[in-house]
């Protein structure tokens, strides 16, 4: 509850800003725009964004109408895991809320580790909005950006399915399932469910191909980690009577899936009746 009021919050000084590189309002009442995933592919391959559906341009709340808002939620969902629309996809989570009586859809996207395209064209942010990027320069300097950026989509091709902890792809599924019963990676195998969630990908500007950092990590069996990345570790303080030291403490070198699970049973342990730790 606390946390859809902070979102609220944050929605209502989203209302009072102009667009901008990371702001984006479109003024849909009964479908999707048209243009939406040209700002959706922009905002990937820029640092991410806010769009907000049911409001007009100058930040007024016209909303979306009721009997429209499920419809397309769903089909945003859909669309956002479908190569055709997005290359390579990235599965979106709108939300739904009420300001003044009137719904609006908000797409928070995230900064993507992968250059997009939608119609076969990639798009890029400015402060004017969304723009073709059609110059191979351009594009090697998206990816480039990317690379600098987001060590974690570096691709390692000697990495092998068997270098990963094969049946922590069972907890992967219960954590998507418990949040969306129907989600359309639940039909996947491993090795597309790797692929469509960027895991495992092909760099078309330098020819490699295979799992990447990121896989590695979340999923790796430990000494592949610790070979890959031997400094690697997770180290949890627990502070409550004794602040100048610590109370307890974590030492965690396993992959991150694995990782959360020791982080739920610790938090939980020195503050059962005060936090609770959630997510997926």
């Amino acid at each position: 509850m606390r946390k859809k009021q902070m979102n609220l919050e944050r929605i209502g000084r989203l209302l009072t800003e102009k667009e901008n590189i990371r702001l984006e309002f479109k003024a849909a009442t009964d479908a999707l725009p048209g243009n939406l995933f040209e700002s959706i592919c922009a905002m990937l391959n820029r640092d991410g964004g806010d769009i907000l559906l049911g409001v007009e341009d100058n930040g007024k709340v016209i909303g979306v109408n009721e009997d429209s808002v499920s419809k397309m939620v769903t089909d945003l969902v859909n669309l956002s895991n479908n190569s055709q629309k997005i290359d390579p996809p990235f599965i979106l989570f709108p939300q739904v809320y009420e300001i003044d009586g009137k719904r609006i859809i908000h797409i928070q996207v995230p900064a993507s580790s992968q250059v997009h395209k939608t119609g076969r064209i990639i798009y890029d942010r400015s402060n004017d909005g969304d723009f073709k990027v059609e110059q191979p320069y351009r594009i090697a300097e998206m990816a480039n950006r990317k690379r600098n950026h987001y060590s974690e989509g570096m691709i390692y091709p000697a990495l092998r399915m068997e270098d990963l902890k094969l049946d922590l792809f069972t907890k992967v599924r219960n954590l998507i399932r418990s949040h969306n019963p129907d989600h359309p990676w639940l039909i996947l195998d491993n090795q597309q469910m790797l692929e469509i969630s960027g895991l495992w990908k092909k760099d078309h500007l330098y020819g490699q191909e295979g799992f990447t950092l990121a896989a590695a990590l979340l999923l790796g069996k430990d000494e592949v980690i610790q070979n890959i990345i031997p400094h690697y570790k997770i180290d949890a303080l627990v502070r409550i009577n004794n602040l100048e030291r610590y109370d307890d403490r974590l030492y965690i070198q396993s992959n991150l899936v694995d990782a959360y699970d020791m982080l739920l049973d610790f938090v939980n342990r020195h503050l059962p009746d005060k936090f609770y730790l959630e997510g997926a």
